[in-house]
């Protein structure tokens, strides 16, 4: 499967990595405005792949190598804009104009896939990128609350709870008393303060949807996808495969509180979209 990664930065390049150990890929078109970077991350992922008892094609910098990609991975961003971040809104400033440059240029490969947006604020900028390039709606994926209901399964230490919502401050966790849920909403700050970048967990998260598109599992994921009602993404457990997308979105059964939250959660994400 041949997959494309928009943006080599740490998640980029974590999520290459990742696909050549699981074998998830069997071509990876690197692409980023950074060609230096591009070049080395290609470099030493070749040194990786010598070691495999798998093939891996390596391309970079090559859009119309994505026209035959089955996926691709929307991760483009800059992470040094949070070092003097006045407002929670300062990645959008500079990821939506991302956006604009690179919709075009994705819309001419003749790519007609499923984009895996990962770039934040996740549910805003999965659908601008939708609106830009035109694409199905359904076949547009945020990574959504995954890595966000991965870090409250560890925080509670169970499996049984669940985040959806934004990908973001305004996040609903169910199941779970509010201490929990605000140690596992801090959880990605905590580890930008040491690491000033998160990663690993994204990346696997990823892996994970890629896995699921991929084996065509149908396993119900909390990603970001689209609600016509709403015309607005935000996670809750979807149901998705490789030749449609999205299939079918599962909201599980709230308490009044719980639904009070998700709506203003929704129109957290939507104010949000207007700032663009």
């Amino acid at each position: 499967m041949k997959i494309g990664i928009i943006g080599m930065g740490h998640v980029g390049a974590t999520l290459a990595y990742t696909l050549c150990l699981q074998g998830l890929a069997d071509e990876l078109v690197l692409i980023d405005t950074n060609e230096m970077k591009v070049q080395a991350e290609y470099l030493e992922l070749s040194d990786t792949v010598q070691n495999l008892n798998h093939h891996v094609k390596l391309i970079k910098n090559d859009y119309a190598a994505l026209e035959n990609a089955a996926i691709v991975v929307f991760c483009a961003g800059d992470i040094t804009v949070l070092e003097t971040a006045t407002d929670r809104l300062a990645e959008l400033r500079v990821t939506s104009k991302i956006v604009e440059d690179v919709s075009p240029k994705l819309k001419a490969s003749g790519f007609s896939g499923i984009v895996i947006s990962i770039t934040n604020p996740c549910d805003v900028i999965a659908l601008y990128l939708a609106n830009r390039t035109g694409f199905d709606k359904a076949k547009i994926i945020g990574s959504g609350t995954l890595i966000d209901t991965n870090r409250l399964k560890h925080r509670a230490e169970r499996d049984d709870v669940l985040v959806i919502g934004e990908h973001g401050e305004s996040q609903v966790a169910l199941n779970v008393s509010s201490d929990i849920e605000k140690l596992a909403t801090g959880t990605g700050w905590e580890i930008y303060a040491a690491k000033h970048h998160t990663a690993f967990g994204i990346s696997s998260s990823v892996a994970r949807i890629i896995h699921v598109l991929k084996a065509d599992t149908r396993e119900l994921l909390p990603v970001s996808s689209y609600d016509e009602t709403e015309n607005c993404f935000y996670a809750t457990l979807t149901e998705f495969n490789l030749k449609d997308g999205v299939l079918r979105r599962v909201l599980p059964s709230l308490n009044n509180s719980e639904a009070n939250r998700l709506a203003q959660s929704i129109q957290t994400i939507k104010r949000n979209y207007q700032e663009i």
